[in-house]
């Protein structure tokens, strides 16, 4: 899958020497070898990826291969029985799982991630999203989305799920399915970090960039919360599945919501929930009062085991 296509023409020094020369075409992401010290758009998505799977633990991706960048290479290196030398080629790109695959999790305005860059590209390949592929699911990409889903009798709901991924050709990773353990794989520590510097300053032609699509900040305010967790699902007797948001979540089984009480966790707030990952706070209960959620799951064999337990979770956004 071609991600991130970059091309430089170079038509006014043809013009200067009297001769036509071929514009130069970069590889997509997976293509090149990345090693500390590059600065690429190819690195942003190898943090996006990284980050996705719980190691690249910066709260924005840089595009920069810093320090931070290559302990987060290693770290994946060492856990998937690799060479641990910090630089990510074949093998390594090979175990991150590139392609034309996604992962399960419905996806709307305000997610950020390799997923969402997946999604940027397809529809940017298809001619419905006009803005830069830089993971970050706000409006010009919702708008695509919708066009997207429009132009093929598809619910107009800027919601990518199952068959709005399918639409797009993509399949989906069975091997992120939310419980097991790769997805379990997401639990990160958060120290403080000093961003990755680079070794000269360029940033005359980030000025003159295109401006990324228009949203939420990436950057997280940090704060953790202890609160005491339970688990529910939407099949059972009686469960309507609508959320108090107006999410079907039998339509969307996959989707990560919690429910919350808005006075603690506003409606609408990204949260980081250990062995969970990113969820929405979607929903709402009438225990769920002060500092409890309430997690959902698409089956009652996955909320039965998730149980009920005190856990740290973080406020993302």
């Amino acid at each position: 899958m071609n991600l991130l296509r970059k091309l430089a023409t170079v038509a006014s020094m043809a013009a200067c020497i009297g001769f036509a020369v071929p514009s130069i075409s970069h590889a997509a992401v997976g293509d090149q070898t990345l090693y500390p010290g590059t600065k690429d758009n190819d690195v942003a998505q190898l943090q996006h990826i990284l980050k996705d799977k719980g190691y690249f633990q910066y709260p924005e991706s840089t595009g920069y291969y810093g320090p931070i960048t290559t302990k987060a290479v290693k770290d994946f290196q060492k856990d998937h029985d690799l060479s641990v030398d910090g630089i990510v080629g074949s093998k390594t790109f090979s175990a991150l799982k590139i392609g034309d695959s996604i992962g399960p999790e419905l996806l709307s305005s305000g997610d950020e991630g390799y997923d969402v860059t997946v999604i940027q590209d397809k529809l940017k390949e298809l001619g419905y999203y006009k803005g830069n592929v830089d993971g970050l699911f706000g409006s010009l990409t919702l708008n695509a989305v919708k066009d997207f889903q429009g132009k093929k009798d598809l619910a107009v709901d800027g919601l990518v799920g199952p068959k709005t991924k399918h639409a797009l050709g993509l399949s989906i990773d069975q091997d992120a399915l939310p419980g097991d353990a790769n997805a379990a794989k997401t639990e990160i520590k958060q120290p403080k970090q000093e961003p990755e510097k680079q070794p000269e300053k360029k940033v005359s032609a980030e000025k003159s960039a295109p401006k990324p699509d228009k949203q939420k900040s990436a950057k997280s305010e940090g704060k953790t919360i202890s609160v005491h967790s339970t688990a529910y699902t939407a099949n059972c007797s009686g469960c309507s599945g609508k959320t108090a948001t107006g999410l079907d979540l039998k339509a969307n089984p996959n989707a990560k919501v919690i429910a919350v009480d808005p006075n603690v966790i506003p409606l609408g707030t990204k949260v980081y929930v250990p062995g969970y990952g990113t969820a929405t706070a979607a929903d709402t209960g009438g225990a769920i009062n002060g500092n409890r959620i309430d997690i959902f799951f698409s089956s009652k064999d996955k909320a039965t085991n998730w149980g009920n337990k005190q856990i740290k979770v973080t406020i993302l956004k």
